[in-house]
């Protein structure tokens, strides 16, 4: 009998991880979509041509050798004029006063920080752009740790740098 029990446990575990990865791989191709469409809008923000890099794990998505932008697409995230707010997937609603991002990426930027280089995030919230350069002077963000499934399957820690409200550009 507890065979069986550690037997459905197992199958659920296994249902449920599988779902996880698929999750994260649909949100990894609506991204890399968003990326392709989104590529001449940010010709235009950024006023220069810049190259999609289509590496996987590329620090930035986008550069011209001297701005280097991020893409982060957020179809259930919307601006109201004063706050985002987020429709999670069982459709509840939450208030967000920051939009994030993976801290690796503000640490390539602090390679450069003594250079011409300019790092963007982009952050396109229900078809809207908004927009933050990247600082190192801590008073328009915070990093904090996030606990979720990010592809693997399993819950993990990450680092997550938290670009406050009134720091955003928003496009018009």
């Amino acid at each position: 009998m507890n065979s069986l029990i550690f037997s459905k446990l197992l199958i659920i575990f296994f249902l449920f991880k599988y779902y996880k990865m698929r999750q994260f791989d649909l949100d990894y191709i609506v991204g890399k979509k968003s990326e392709e469409d989104s590529h001449l809008d940010l010709n235009r923000i950024f006023k220069t041509e810049l190259i999609h890099d289509k590496e996987q794990f590329a620090h930035f998505d986008f550069s011209d050798g001297n701005i280097f932008v991020e893409l982060k697409t957020r179809q259930n995230t919307k601006f109201n004029g004063e706050y985002f707010i987020h429709t999670k997937k069982d459709g509840s609603t939450c208030i967000l006063n920051t939009l994030y991002f993976d801290v690796p990426k503000k640490w390539f930027a602090y390679k450069y920080k003594d250079s011409d280089k300019k790092f963007f995030i982009v952050w396109k919230c229900a078809g809207e752009y908004f927009y933050w350069q990247i600082n190192h002077d801590k008073k328009d963000y915070y990093i904090e740790n996030q606990f979720g499934d990010y592809g693997k399957g399993f819950n993990q820690e990450k680092n997550v740098v938290n670009v406050k409200l009134h720091a955003l550009t928003r496009v018009n």
